[in-house]
Formats: structure tokens, sequence, C-alpha cells
């Protein structure tokens, strides 16, 4: 098998309001028990990239809390394992905070590998993408860069913002941005394979262009230079890069027809596990069609809900339709719908919030 390094790349002007006031997107709490950087991390660790480098743009702490040293997603130091590659050097620079200059920043982690190829995916787009697939295509291809892409028939409706893929054949011609104008979309998933030495001869082609460029221009600017490839995924893949898509793909997975599609026996996805009891049902505890994570002690209706750990649902209390973040607590007779509660919050007794819309938002560690 060809020697594979992987990078995780947190560099997206993307942001879930309150969700990411003090973490990054990366670091989000999903379905209960994950961080949204678990799905990209567990490719690569079930796509057997041994060395990952993870490129933190912004609020490092969360991650290097809930990543550790990386054994929990089965990354060993002795063979490679996940390192956090974060550039202090233009931390509070926006125009330079960019992927490419990270790259640069902690160019030892690059120049060091013995890989081969390098795989570049974000973590704010969900997919089950085995890299050793894209990898073995590629290297099939003769190609020096390629993109992975996916046909979609409902880009009015998402990855609205993102980029998607003019190809010719097999081959990217251009690079543009999704406006929503039209449904069907060869859509950008923001991954990439490319040889290692070309892409540090990319990295300082992109600096002698401008200071300014990061990976995704560079590769657009490129595409009438050099031959850069394509790869379709036909799997599954969900872009969470908004608020209102935390909420919606996060309600999508109630669906078992849709979390099956990720949660497979044979594509395990890993988080960083806690030491909680079980969850405990009291007299008064009606659950349904919902993701309740260990720790939470439940003793009202709760429907159509995530609620994560240590999460605690009062006598008589009624929850549906929303995502509860860990330690919060919702008190006796209160009514909610459509409300994303963040960690630590405290719902006082008989209150009423309903989310009309898009959904209310509870900040961390609130009493309402």
């Amino acid at each position: 098998m060809a020697k594979v390094v992987g990078y995780i790349n947190l560099h997206s002007d993307i942001s879930y309001k309150g969700l990411t006031e003090k973490r990054p997107v990366a670091s989000v709490s999903f379905l209960g028990r994950y961080g949204i950087i678990d799905f990209v991390l567990s490719n690569m660790s079930n796509s057997n990239v041994d060395t990952v480098g993870i490129l933190i743009k912004e609020k490092p702490r969360s991650l290097f809390k809930h990543l550790g040293n990386g054994n929990s997603w089965n990354f060993n130091s002795k063979s490679g394992g996940v390192s956090l590659l974060y550039n202090e050097k233009y931390a509070n620079s926006p125009m330079y905070n960019h992927d490419i200059n990270n790259i640069v920043e902690n160019i030892a982690f690059l120049e060091k590998s013995k890989a081969d190829y390098v795989v570049i995916a974000p973590a704010h787009i969900i997919t089950t993408m085995n890299y050793a697939e894209v990898v073995d295509a590629h290297a099939k291809s003769g190609a020096e860069i390629t993109m992975v892409y996916q046909k979609i028939d409902n880009a009015d409706e998402t990855f609205v913002g993102s980029d998607f893929l003019r190809l010719k054949g097999k081959q990217v011609m251009e690079i543009k941005n999704n406006k929503g104008n039209r449904k069907e979309r060869n859509m950008s998933l923001e991954t990439y394979i490319i040889n290692k030495k070309t892409l540090l001869k990319l990295i300082q082609y992109a600096q002698k262009i401008s200071s300014f460029f990061n990976l995704r221009d560079t590769l657009a600017y490129l595409c009438d230079e050099r031959k850069i490839m394509a790869y379709e995924y036909k799997g599954f893949a969900r872009c969470i890069d908004s608020y209102e898509a935390y909420y919606k793909v996060s309600m999508e997975f109630l669906d078992m027809d849709i979390s099956t599609q990720v949660f497979k026996s044979t594509w395990p996805i890993f988080t960083n596990t806690n030491d909680t009891p079980p969850t405990k049902y009291l007299k008064n505890a009606s659950v349904k069609k919902s993701f309740v994570a260990n720790g939470a002690i439940i003793d009202g209706e709760v429907d159509g809900c995530i609620l994560s750990r240590n999460v605690s649902i009062g006598k008589n209390a009624v929850v549906k339709n929303c995502i509860i973040l860990n330690g919060s607590k919702v008190c006796a007779g209160a009514h909610l719908e459509n409300v994303i509660i963040d960690k630590d919050a405290h719902i006082e007794k008989k209150t009423e919030l309903i989310g009309e819309g898009e959904p209310l938002y509870v900040r961390e560690g609130d009493v309402v």
C-alpha cells in the first residue's frame, strides 16, 4: 500500500452562531456523544492513514482536550499519530490565518513524513469516505492532484456557498462558487489527494503569487496550467456549514435509514470515551425517536431529541425536537420545542421556549 499522510483542514469560514463562540466547528458536539471532527478522523483511521496533522485555525483548547493523544481513534505515536498544528504566528491575523500558512509554519510535519501522497479533508463535511480507494485511483491515474466531488441534485438547498467543479471528462477545468441557482452540481467535498512533492511545490508557488492565497485559491488558479483530476464519491455526504445545517443534519440522523448509512460495524466511528453511568429513566419518563447519551436522567417526555451526557430532564417536562448538550438541566414542567441548548445551561421550572423558523439557542451556562 502507498504511504499516505493526512491533513484535516479546519481553515474554513464557518460558524454555528453561539455554538462556535468558544470552540471551533470541529469540536462542536454532534449526536450526543461525538465531536464533528470524529467522523473525518475515523475515516483516516479506518483508511489506515496512520499519521494525521490537524490544521487548527482558532480556539484550539477544546480540541486539545477532546483529541488527547489520539488513542481513541487508534492512532499511535510510535507509528505516526495525531499532530495538532496551530499557526500561532497568524492566529490574530484573519487574512494570513489560512491553511497554506499553517502548513508552512509547521512544515517539519510534512517534510519529515516518508509518505508519497497527502490526503487533505475537512471536518464539516460528514462522509464515510475510504481514502485508500481514492489514493489508489489517484495513483493509477498518474495525476499529481485529484479533487473529490459528489454529484447532487439539490444544490439549490445544500452546499450553497461551497465550490462546485466544472469538469471535462475526469479533468477539473474550473472551480466555481455554488450560488444555489441550479439543482444539479458536481460539488467539491474539499477533499484532495496530492503527491507530496507536488504539495511542497504548490506551497512555494502560492506564496510567490500572494501571501493571501489559501489552498483552494491555488488549486483554482492552477486549473488552466495543470491537469487536475476528479474522483466521484458516491457514498453518504452531508455538509454542515451553518447553524441551520447543523440542526437539520442532526435531526436527519434520527431517521434510521440515514444513521445506518454512517454507523456501520465495518466502518466504526470512534470518539473520546467517557466513564459515565447508564441513563436513568424515572417513573414519568417517555422517550421517542431520540439519541440519549450516558449519564442522563429523564423524568419527562422526550420526543425527536438529541441529549448529550449528563443531561437532566425534570418531572413532566416536555422536550421536542431539541439538541441539549452536556450537563444541561431542564427543570420540572418546562416545555421546549426546536431549541439548541449549549452545555451546563439551566432551564427553570415551567419555562416555555419554542423556536419558530430556525431553532432557538440557549448559551453555555445560561439560566433561563
